[in-house]
């Protein structure tokens, strides 16, 4: 699984990064720190999956969704929102915490133990 990762807070990062460390079938083929670079990104690599924290610097997170529409191979975008302001998107869930996130990764993407 291609995922693209967009997160500015320093916690959701860390939290982020090492709840996916381990996961084989995960690939982060992209970090992106603003709405302008997480659209690039997806452009360029067309990741299955993007997680995305609100609150990113540059165009409304509701408005750079609608364009990863085109780029994201069908896929899944999900929103981490500390702040539960509910980004509201066709291709989005929305969760506030990383645990919660990670969890619902599609079965084949978490590790052995968790399946």
């Amino acid at each position: 699984m291609r995922l693209a990762v967009a997160v500015h807070g320093r916690e959701v990062k860390t939290a982020l990064f090492l709840a996916l460390t381990g996961i084989e079938t995960i690939s982060i083929v992209a970090t992106a720190t603003s709405t302008a670079e997480l659209v690039s990104y997806c452009r360029a690599f067309r990741p299955d999956l993007a997680i995305v924290e609100s609150g990113l610097p540059g165009k409304p997170l509701a408005e750079t969704l609608g364009q990863l529409d085109e780029f994201m191979s069908g896929g899944t975008v999900f929103v981490i929102d500390g702040a539960s302001q509910l980004v509201q998107a066709a291709n989005a869930e929305v969760f506030t915490d990383v645990d919660d996130l990670v969890a619902a990764l599609p079965v084949s993407a978490r590790p052995e133990e968790e399946r």
